[in-house]
This record gives structure tokens, C-alpha cells and sequence, in this order.
């Protein structure tokens, strides 16, 4: 069962709009409402009863059809569906933020060539786009980096560079 200090807290905006209900009453519709008790369960803890179900079951559904609970019931719904997409809304933003922040790591982060971090910057790229949905979770990203090196000149000669080969062989490799 639920306890009274899981219900969550409510800004009181619009509250002064709505009827007066007893204490018990507006405990029953945050049980119902914000805790996803059933009415004969959220009746039974509000009013501490300990009558039958089927007695509890006639006086919940009783109470739901009471108007001034009615809209309450409505206030607590759309109060708690705000509070869900305002969370949801900063974790993403949070999740954005992170991401930022370790792209921008990532670029500052030089190796032992003084090169950036590149790969992770473009994975944190990567995280964003994926957690906003633009990018699918099968695609392939390519995180590498080829670095050309310009012309070299050794007393006004260009040098080849041939990966693999031997410097020290002054003939010819086979093609």
C-alpha cells in the first residue's frame, strides 16, 4: 500500500478555483488520482476503513461521482501529467547539456600529438542525435580521422613516402 508521504507535493495555482472538500475527500482523489490506487483502495486508507470491500467498492464509486470531487480528480491528472513532462523534459535537457559538455571535453583533451579527442567528441555528437530520435539504432557512424601530410622537401627534393617500406633499401619495391 501506499504511504501519505509518497503523495507528491502539488502547486496550489488553481486550487483557490475549485470546491471545498474535507480533508479525508482530497485525500481520497490524490490516492486515486496521483498514486493510481483503485477507488475501493484509495476509500479504504483516506477514510481508514475497515468495512467490506463491497461496502468500500459503494462508497468510492459514490465519491467518484460526487461534483464537487469530479474536478479535482481532473485538477490532480493534469497536475501530475505536467509534473511527468516536465521531468521527462529536463532529463533530456540535462542528457543535452552532459553531452555538451563532454564533446567540448573531448576537444580540449589533446593526445601525446597534441591532436583532439575527436572520436569522442563526434560520439557525443552521436548520443545527441540518437537520443533525439534522428538518427536510428542500427546506423553506423565512422568516428575516424585521416590526417594528410603535405610535400616534403629535403634539399629542394620531394620525398615519397612509402608506408611499409624498408628506408634503408635503395632499390625499387615491386608493384
Amino acid at each position: 500500500m501506499t504511504e501519505q508521504n509518497e503523495i507528491p507535493e502539488i502547486v496550489e495555482e488553481t486550487v483557490e478555483e475549485l470546491p471545498l472538500i474535507s480533508e479525508q475527500m482530497n485525500q481520497f482523489v490524490k490516492l486515486y488520482s496521483l498514486n493510481g490506487l483503485n477507488g475501493t483502495e484509495a476509500y479504504k486508507i483516506a477514510y481508514n476503513s475497515h468495512g467490506s470491500t463491497r461496502t468500500c467498492c459503494v462508497e468510492a464509486s459514490r465519491l467518484l461521482k460526487n461534483p464537487n470531487i469530479t474536478p479535482w480528480i481532473e485538477y490532480y491528472r493534469k497536475t501530475k501529467q505536467a509534473h511527468i513532462t516536465n521531468e521527462i523534459k529536463y532529463s533530456i535537457d540535462d542528457a543535452f547539456k552532459e553531452f555538451d559538455d563532454l564533446k567540448i571535453i573531448a576537444l580540449e583533451s589533446l593526445d601525446q600529438y597534441g591532436r583532439p579527442n575527436v572520436s569522442a567528441a563526434n560520439k557525443a555528437v552521436e548520443m545527441k542525435v540518437r537520443l533525439k530520435g534522428l538518427l536510428s539504432d542500427d546506423a553506423q557512424i565512422n568516428n575516424s580521422v585521416t590526417v594528410s601530410m603535405g610535400t616534403v622537401e629535403y634539399e629542394g627534393n620531394p620525398l615519397e613516402l612509402n608506408v611499409g617500406d624498408n628506408p634503408n633499401d635503395n632499390t625499387e619495391t615491386e608493384k
